[in-house]
């Protein structure tokens, strides 16, 4: 490419009947006036080229890592969501079976509680069968006893008693029987009637 100063510098040959060589001068330095804009313009451009192109592979670059990025965040979240999909199924599978449990202890308790209160029913049906038989041999017993009459004593005549002997224990013990059966007797319809 030509430059600016190659223009500049450049001396044509003279020959008689040429150019006016004023006129080429002036042209030749217009010229290269526009060539160095022109020419500036162009490198200036060139640079700005370079600087885009820096830029336009490093976008690529991003580009390419944010779509890498992407993907891989998509790949994660899908990840994520499978496990939180097992992490719920377990979960939930864990709590259906704790339910179940709960609900199979409740029913043993159930049962235990049921086969507790039938044999507590069973022991007081037969706790009040004794009280009733009690009941009614006490009863019996009390009927029996009110049934029951003393034995009548006939009654000595004062006259014809011997004189008593002084403390002679056959005597003692033979009262002593009649006594307590009369006794007897009076305690236990005291109590029949308490």
């Amino acid at each position: 490419m030509i430059t600016p100063m190659d223009i500049h510098n450049k001396t044509f040959s003279r020959k008689l009947r040429g150019y006016a060589e004023d006129e080429v001068n002036s042209f030749l330095e217009e010229v290269v006036s526009d060539y160095e804009r022109i020419y500036r313009e162009h490198r200036e451009m060139e640079e700005q080229m370079d600087t885009l192109k820096t830029k336009l592979a490093n976008y690529e670059k991003m580009e390419s890592t944010m779509s890498t990025t992407l993907v891989l965040a998509q790949e994660t979240a899908e990840n994520v969501r499978q496990n939180s999909q097992k992490e719920a199924d377990l979960i939930l599978r864990e709590a259906k079976a704790q339910a179940a449990q709960i609900v199979a202890d409740a029913d043993a308790r159930r049962r235990s509680t049921n086969e507790a209160v039938m044999r507590t029913e069973s022991d007081m049906k037969l706790y009040v069968e004794k009280i009733l038989t009690n009941l009614t041999s006490a009863m019996t017993m009390i009927e029996a006893v009110k049934a029951q009459q003393a034995p009548k004593v006939e009654a000595v005549p004062a006259q014809e008693a011997p004189a008593p002997a002084e403390d002679s224990p056959a005597e003692d013990l033979a009262a002593a029987p009649e006594e307590d059966t009369v006794s007897g007797k009076d305690e236990t319809e005291e109590e029949a009637g308490k």
